[in-house]
């Protein structure tokens, strides 16, 4: 091959080649074109979404202007608000100043007004205290002044005539409930004992006419006995301080006649009264002083139905005693105790006090009564007392009125030796 060929078909083949590349370059750019026109194209769409995007953020971009101006008017507004406020609240520290000043001079002004009350309230307190003590000192006086009764002397006088009737009727009921047989020539010892304790409070009269009388078709002077002894008892318990014996009581006793001989009646009768009742709770606390009373009243009734000369043992008599009468001999304990506290501490005005005439008194037909209603034998000596009479004493001035309001009743042995009927006291 000639150097022209070669270089012909060298040539040749440099005009394929580049053809070739042309084609390829071609091709590349027509891929690059392509990618090119996709990427336009995304970018039309990104160009339209942000078109649409910058209208969008223009509305809003309105809104927001639309709104910052609406808050720029509240600021405006809050600003004005909160200038006033802060005026309102320097006001308000300049009132709390002169409350601050205020108040410590109130402060003050009430601690003086605290100390002055604790002044005031410690006089009043003092004058409270005193006029509690004036007003006690007052009341005492008046207490020892007052001569108000609690009860009258016509209650007294009822009161102690229903005693009477009770004491009449449980002697009359006791004397018939035993049989008595013919007279022993000779005691026995448990009659003898009865004997000596009935002779102390009937004294030795009644009592041998009690021991030698015979009983079987008529206990009458059983039954004076029996009404007898209860007088005795229950008017010691109506005058009694607080229910011990004579020898006890004495020096409460003596007290007593000294103030009634130097006070007003109003000062002796209250501090009567007064005694009376403290005596009484001060020395009785514990015990059962009604029954004591009771058994006491009761020993000596069951000596005077031995004395008299009933045939049965001691024993056998009080049981008997305590089964059927200790009801009966309660009541008359229990009434006496009544009259005890009516007479001593609700009678200030005067004194009241029972009648018992001691038996062998010479009888006096202006202040006793004859039971029976026979009338004695000249300068004739009571036997004993069968019902209670009652007494008003009042001192006037330097001496003592006495009225006898109840004359007592008395038996005398005239006239138990006749026939007679005694009067039902009740």
């Amino acid at each position: 091959m000639s150097s022209r060929s070669f270089s012909f078909a060298y040539g040749i083949g440099l005009v394929i080649d580049r053809y070739r590349h042309t084609q390829y370059l071609l091709g590349k750019s027509h891929d690059e074109v392509s990618t090119l026109r996709a990427d336009a194209s995304e970018k039309d769409v990104n160009i339209r979404d942000l078109q649409k995007s910058l209208g969008d953020a223009s509305a809003e971009l309105q809104i927001l202007k639309e709104a910052s101006a609406g808050l720029e008017w509240t600021v405006q507004r809050v600003r004005h608000e909160l200038l006033e406020c802060r005026n309102a609240l320097q006001s308000t520290r300049n009132v709390n100043h002169d409350l601050e000043l205020r108040l410590e001079a109130q402060t003050e002004a009430t601690a003086l007004a605290r100390d002055e009350v604790g002044r005031i309230r410690g006089i009043h307190e003092k004058t409270v205290q005193l006029l509690k003590t004036h007003a006690e000192e007052l009341s005492a006086a008046q207490a020892y002044l007052n001569k108000t009764d609690l009860s009258s002397g016509a209650d007294v006088i009822s009161m102690v005539e229903t005693l009477n009737g009770e004491i009449f009727q449980t002697a009359a009921t006791i004397a018939e409930a035993f049989k008595f047989g013919d007279k022993q020539v000779e005691g026995s010892t448990e009659m003898e004992s009865a004997y000596r304790d009935v002779v102390e409070i009937l004294g030795p009269r009644m009592t041998d006419l009690l021991r030698s009388s015979p009983h079987h078709d008529d206990q009458l002077v059983i039954q004076i006995a029996l009404q007898a002894a209860m007088c005795a008892y229950v008017e010691w318990i109506i005058t009694s301080w607080y229910f011990e014996g004579r020898d006890e009581e004495q020096l409460l006793s003596n007290l007593y006649n000294h103030i009634q001989g130097s006070e007003d009646q109003a000062i002796a009768g209250r501090w009567r009264a007064l005694t009376r009742r403290y005596a009484v709770e001060a020395f009785t606390e514990g015990s059962d002083i009604h029954q004591q009373l009771v058994d006491v009243v009761m020993e000596t009734l069951v000596n005077i139905l031995i004395s008299a000369g009933l045939e049965v043992a001691t024993d056998q008599v009080s049981d008997t005693m305590a089964a059927q009468f200790a009801g009966h001999t309660s009541e008359v304990v229990k009434r006496a105790t009544e009259l005890n506290s009516v007479i001593g501490q609700g009678i200030i005005s005067c004194e009241l006090s029972p009648i018992y005439l001691p038996p062998e008194t010479a009888f006096d037909v202006g202040t006793m009564e004859d039971t029976f209603g026979r009338g004695p034998r000249e300068q004739e000596l009571i036997l004993c007392t069968t019902d209670l009479g009652l007494l008003r004493s009042e001192r006037q001035g330097d001496d003592w009125q006495r009225r006898v309001l109840m004359r007592p009743k008395v038996a005398l042995q005239s006239g138990l030796e006749e026939p007679a009927i005694v009067e039902d006291s009740a």
